[in-house]
């Protein structure tokens, strides 16, 4: 449609229609405008007199046939004001022309006139094409391999189709910094514009458009596939506890396979994780696919998934597809604050014993000003009660409070726990008891603000407030048995055969955002149990029953039931899922390609979570088979505390990362993998995206071309304002459009005056 408009523009004005966008439009007139105005009016008198003097004509006769001639000399003075098309063209051979080609594996499907799509830009592209002829008349022609890296190529015929990813904002970025010295009239991108790299597309192309320089996508391949199963995405967690079940999700683009079953199979390191069977929806063409995958050896694991085959498939590239699991071995400290001896707290510790992942450590009031600390690592340790400072307090990665009252605390700690959500990014669980929540005075407090229900002042001081509720606990109907109360793959009983809880404290509705996982019925209502929510940095939950201990104890359960460790395992993770380190040493994405760039960032704070600017950092890099060497590293000036580098991997292999940082009179140490390996996929689908291409085209003032119909790209290339360029005038008057315009006016006028029998 567009090339069949551009034609009959180009016909029509001279000129195809993108170059009005592109030019100034101007009037250049021959005569004075008060001239020409009196010209047009001393015509306008002539129409008037002439149509006026015409006999047998009725009014409405004379209003055409003066409006017609009217219109000819309306036309006349058109063409008197002299309308001119002023276009800014780059100078032959002073100016470089960029061309991308996009070298990922997409590029070898098979769909592109019964070829693959990279013969297809090698026989457009090649040393002997008119088409480069035509380009490198006008320009110096410069071009560059996009896939796992880029890098400049001699010709088309230098590509391979072998990149592992097709990352087009990092190579147009690599293209113009490349020729930042040099005159750069445009830049060609010849791809699929299936975008799945890491760098920011939106974020280049406001580059380029601040400086001028138009981006011509050409588009190669078919859109879209008739049939196809393929990965759009892997979504992992950045990390996850050793001993854990990390939830993922695996995002399927799917095309005319509605109604069928495709067998998913994950594989964490060497062990095969699982074999699942989806059925295709037939109301949507995207599908998330969940997948738990467990996290038995710590450190950083490879995740491979792979979608089986389906028959008549357009390509097989896109069904499979990697990441990384990146495992922390503990122990997570939790500190748990008691206001009373209760059978809540030794129940949990004795769930959580086994877990060598977890350390709990709980500070219970035994009398006034007097504590019994369990779990403790020295006998210094909470020695003087609940902590004073945040360095002290932030040294734990999550909080539990039990049953103690709001003014067990100072204001300040208060504060503090508050802080410790929000800015060390910790988690912190609520229990229900008789001096826990609104019943413990903690509505209108810094913590009270921090849970994710409404507390009621009104019950402050009183634990009989909401009297004694018993209740049938049961996942929310909403979201399912999912998350860390999926209890089904422990061997665990049923949670309609469970004992009743019992409910002390009254609350109100759950706060905006917050999520209720499990609620509990009673009277026929149902009220939220287990209830968490994003908050700052951190996150935190509130569990209202104050005797979850009945769930091992119940005579009614197996003796080798494991309900209740099964929960608060899975609940206490949930409580450290995520916090982060004092210093945090990242490489993304942690499983490339070899000469596949990583992006390495270091996050710094001191003892009391504030980012450090100042600190002095490091990073070690050991590749597996060289020597150890020094990566430096660049404060970010966008985020505090933040520390950049780019490393590019070549060997095969773990690439070990060690960062240290001194902060004060602290030496912290962080440390990471990378795995480079020549399996890795190119994700996401492989259809090829005309929107995509048209967003980087509309950006930047560029034009979408089609693999096959590039007649018109040398000069419309040339068109451009960056670089070294000449502005040229054309005139319009001439045009043929103006000419037809004379001749259908002129014609109308005969015949309608024959029509009449005036003529």
């Amino acid at each position: 449609m567009q090339s069949t408009l551009d034609a009959a523009s180009a016909f029509l004005l001279k000129h195809p229609s993108g170059d009005f966008a592109r030019g100034d439009l101007v009037l250049a007139p021959v005569l004075p405008w008060l001239a020409l105005l009196g010209l047009l009016l001393a015509a306008a008198a002539v129409v008037w007199v002439a149509v006026r003097g015409l006999r047998g004509t009725t009014r409405r006769d004379r209003v055409v046939l003066g409006g017609l001639r009217l219109a000819v000399f309306l036309l006349v003075g058109l063409c008197l004001l002299r309308p001119t098309l002023v276009l800014s063209r780059a100078i032959a051979q002073r100016n470089v022309l960029a061309i991308v080609y996009d070298d990922s594996r997409s590029m070898t499907v098979a769909d592109q006139d019964g070829g693959t799509r990279l013969a297809a830009v090698q026989a457009a592209f090649g040393d002997s094409t008119t088409l480069l002829r035509d380009l490198a008349e006008r320009f110096v022609v410069r071009g560059f391999r996009a896939g796992t890296a880029t890098d400049p190529v001699a010709s088309a015929q230098a590509l391979t189709g072998t990149g592992s990813r097709s990352d087009l904002g990092a190579a147009l970025a690599t293209a113009r910094e490349a020729l930042a010295d040099q005159p750069l009239a445009g830049i060609v991108l010849v791809s699929d514009g299936a975008q799945n790299g890491f760098g920011d597309l939106d974020e280049e192309l406001g580059r380029l458009a601040a400086r001028g320089i138009p981006v011509h996508t050409v588009g190669v391949g078919s859109a879209p596939f008739a049939r196809d199963v393929g990965v759009d995405a892997l979504q992992l967690p950045d990390e996850v506890l050793l001993g854990s079940e990390a939830p993922g999700a695996l995002l399927l683009r799917t095309r005319g396979v509605a109604g069928r079953r495709v067998v998913i199979t994950a594989e964490v390191g060497a062990r095969l994780a699982s074999i699942d069977t989806v059925l295709v929806p037939t109301d949507r063409d995207l599908l998330e696919v969940p997948l738990r995958l467990p996290a038995t050896e710590p450190g950083t694991v490879p995740v491979t998934v792979t979608v089986q085959e389906v028959d008549g498939e357009a390509t097989t590239l896109n069904n499979r597809t990697a990441g990384v699991l990146r495992v922390r071995a503990g122990p997570e400290k939790i500190l748990y604050v008691e206001g009373e001896p209760r059978p809540e707290l030794p129940f949990l510790r004795r769930a959580v014993a086994r877990d060598s992942a977890l350390q709990v450590v709980a500070l219970i009031r035994s009398a006034d000003g007097k504590y019994l600390r369990l779990g403790v690592d020295d006998s210094l340790e909470l020695r003087d009660g609940f902590p004073v400072d945040r360095a002290t307090l932030f040294r734990y990665r999550g909080v539990v409070l039990g049953s103690v009252e709001a003014g067990f605390f100072s204001g300040d700690q208060l504060r503090m726990l508050q802080a410790f959500v929000t800015e060390r990014g910790g988690g912190l669980l609520a229990l229900g008891g008789r001096d826990a929540l609104g019943e413990g005075g903690y509505a209108g407090t810094p913590v009270g603000e921090a849970l994710p229900l409404e507390l009621d002042p009104q019950v402050a001081g009183n634990g009989d407030a909401a009297g004694a509720t018993r209740l049938r606990v049961r996942p929310n109907a909403e979201r399912g048995d999912a998350g860390f109360t999926d209890l089904g793959r422990e061997g665990v009983s049923p949670w309609d055969s469970l004992p009743e809880l019992t409910v002390v404290n009254a609350v109100g509705a759950p706060r905006a955002g917050a999520e209720v996982l499990l609620e509990g019925v009673a009277g026929g209502r149902s009220v939220p149990v287990l209830v968490s929510q994003r908050y700052g940095r951190g996150h935190t939950a509130l569990f209202l029953p104050q005797d979850s201990w009945r769930w091992q104890m119940a005579a009614d359960l197996p003796p080798d039931d494991r309900t209740h460790v099964a929960f608060w395992t899975r609940l206490l993770r949930a409580v450290v899922d995520g916090v982060p380190d004092q210093v945090a040493l990242d490489a993304a994405p942690g499983l490339v390609a070899p000469g596949e760039p990583l992006q390495v960032r270091m996050r710094v704070a001191d003892s009391t979570w504030r980012p450090r600017d100042d600190a002095l950092v490091t990073v070690r890099v050991s590749p597996p088979d060289a020597p150890s060497f020094d990566l430096p590293l660049q404060g970010d000036l966008g985020a505090a505390g933040e520390f950049t580098a780019t490393l590019t991997p070549t060997g095969l292999g773990p690439w070990r990362l060690e960062g240290e940082a001194i902060v004060g009179t602290d030496t912290l140490h962080a440390a990471t993998l990378a795995l480079v390996s020549a399996d890795v996929q190119d994700p996401g689908s492989m259809e090829r995206d005309d929107r995509t291409l048209a967003q980087i085209a509309a950006r930047t003032g560029g034009r979408v071309y089609d693999i096959d119909a590039l007649d018109r790209l040398p000069d419309e290339a040339a068109l451009t304002t960056s670089g070294i360029t000449a502005r040229a005038a054309t005139d319009l008057w001439d045009a043929p459009l103006v000419f037809l315009l004379f001749l259908l006016l002129l014609g109308a006028d005969w015949f309608y005056r024959r029509m009449k029998g005036l003529a």
